[in-house]
């Protein structure tokens, strides 16, 4: 398949991720940064980052620097850019935590700490979104997966820059009194646009090919430009509302509800377009990635029926913050965790046996996983995130403390199966190893392998 050269930073990426979601349930765990807490709180919001841009955002970059040049059908451009922005991101999640602890006077640091961790953020998110356009654009024609990858590209380089601001205001570095003043409330806009507007974005453009795939289903709806429509107009109405909000104008109050609206229009298509594939599927038995995908999926039906109450009916904040919440853990983080449990071996499979294909025989990429040993932890993980969500809406700390011990037993349990998985430990004995064939490095990729 042209283009299915494996990315040496992938697994980097992916290992660092797993360990800032244990990072941030732990500290849930122990009732720290508990999102029960005020929005704007340094503890909540050292937490929260830890989840959004060191968990999800590290595990979507992976992702999509191998994911990428497979869906343009061509090589990653200026691919060299990987290394150095993984480096950027550890450094500036890293100063953005300690820049929320100076905030929370837990550590005597200046607060100004917090401008460097947003440069260094912005640098390598930057790096990372000039290699992946470059090489979404080099294509002659754009599918639904490639208008939505750059929609959410686009949705990435504004999230940062509204992260880059806020930095400055809590730091004293910018003196912008407007700005200073309503931060509490923007806060809200700078989660949508990371969570719908960059992660969900991707997301529905890369599962129509994941999907399809791993179902093998068609992988064509005829709601397909209806899901680019709406997705686009979805994420103009958002940041609508955030420059009303900001600049205060007479129509605030609607760029919101509008924003909703044609984000529940979006899943009503792009459920539509689920549904058509996997009726006509040709695997008649999904897999296991698959299901956790597709339970994923109605986590995201919820919070979005959750977000859309709240704006509707008025209800209290804390339905809000359950919304956030459904999306992060029970949609993003289930989704992520679901396609790491294929994408890991695939590509240790890709590279372990794809040089010996032809000359020996070698195991299957199924031969690499143990379902039943995941099938429960994946089953733990759903319900403690429905446990969690519950718990917020009533105010019930303890139980969210609970679920996030939890979840976080369960993702070191499938981060577990994703380590046997890159050592081969499932593999046949007979087949572990063939002729030629050389056991893969944990974190990244033989430096023979082709990028």
């Amino acid at each position: 398949m042209h283009g299915a050269s494996i990315s040496r930073w992938t697994m980097a990426y992916f290992a660092s991720a797993l360990g800032f979601l244990l990072m941030g349930l732990a500290a849930w765990g122990c009732g720290y940064g508990l999102p029960t807490a005020a929005v704007d709180a340094p503890d909540t919001l050292a937490v929260v980052h830890f989840f959004t841009i060191g968990w999800l955002g590290l595990l979507f970059c992976g992702a999509l620097l191998q994911f990428v040049p497979v869906l343009a059908a061509t090589h990653l451009r200026m691919a060299w850019l990987a290394g150095p922005a993984l480096f950027f991101l550890l450094l500036g999640i890293g100063a953005l935590t300690v820049g929320f602890l100076a905030l929370g006077g837990h550590v005597d640091v200046s607060v100004t700490v917090l401008s460097t961790a947003s440069v260094l953020l912005a640098a390598g998110f930057g790096c990372l979104a000039v290699s992946l356009s470059a090489t979404i654009l080099s294509q002659k024609a754009f599918d639904v997966p490639g208008i939505l990858m750059m929609a959410g590209l686009a949705a990435l380089v504004a999230t940062v820059a509204m992260g880059v601001s806020f930095a400055g205001a809590l730091s004293g570095v910018v003196d912008v009194p407007r700005l200073a003043a309503i931060l509490p409330d923007l806060v809200q806009y700078h989660a949508a646009s990371g969570l719908l507007g960059w992660m969900t974005v991707t997301a529905v453009g890369v599962s129509y090919r994941l999907f399809a795939m791993f179902m093998l289903a068609p992988g064509k709806g005829n709601s397909n430009r209806l899901v680019t429509s709406f997705g686009l107009l979805a994420l103009a109405a958002l940041y609508l509302g955030f420059a009303s909000k900001l600049f205060d104008l007479p129509f605030a109050s609607l760029a919101p509800l509008l924003g909703v609206a044609l984000a529940v229009a979006l899943l009503v298509a792009y459920g539509r377009d689920v549904w058509r594939m996997f009726r006509a599927r040709r695997r008649k038995t999904l897999e296991l990635n698959s299901l956790a995908g597709l339970i994923a999926l109605m986590f995201l039906g919820a919070a979005t029926a959750t977000l859309a109450s709240t704006l509707l009916f008025g209800l209290d904040e804390s339905f809000g913050a359950a919304a956030f919440y459904l999306l992060g853990l029970g949609w993003l983080s289930g989704l992520g965790l679901g396609q790491l449990y294929k994408i890991v071996p695939f590509l240790t499979w890709l590279e372990t046996y794809g040089p010996v294909m032809g000359k020996s025989q070698v195991p299957r990429v199924q031969d690499l996983v143990d379902e039943r040993n995941a099938k429960a932890w994946f089953g733990v993980f759903y319900l403690s995130v429905c446990a969690g969500a519950t718990a917020i809406v009533a105010d019930f700390d303890l139980l969210l403390q609970i679920a996030s011990w939890c979840q976080c037993a369960a993702v070191l349990s499938l981060a577990l199966e994703y380590l046997r998985a890159r050592r081969l430990s499932y593999a046949p004995i007979q087949l572990r190893l063939p002729p030629g064939a050389v056991r893969p490095h944990l974190i990244y990729a033989n430096p023979t392998s082709k990028e």
